[in-house]
């Protein structure tokens, strides 16, 4: 399950690159590609990478089960 934060992420992303089609519509050459970047190459692979918080538990112990 993806947690909510990584949507919180990608959703603002998503909201950068919208922002960032709006300026570039609106004839803005500095803020549009800023923005547009920003979403594409840092926020929304930043939700995608980011993974799950731990809560301290090893859940990927190899070994013998009762030891």
């Amino acid at each position: 399950m993806i947690p909510v934060r990584n949507i919180a992420i990608i959703a603002l992303g998503l909201a950068l690159i919208g922002v960032g089609f709006y300026y570039l519509a609106q004839g803005s050459i500095t803020l549009a590609p800023f923005l547009l970047v920003a979403g594409y190459c840092l926020v929304i692979p930043l939700g995608i990478m980011l993974g799950a918080p731990r809560d301290g538990r090893d859940t990927g112990r190899v070994g013998r089960e009762g030891e």
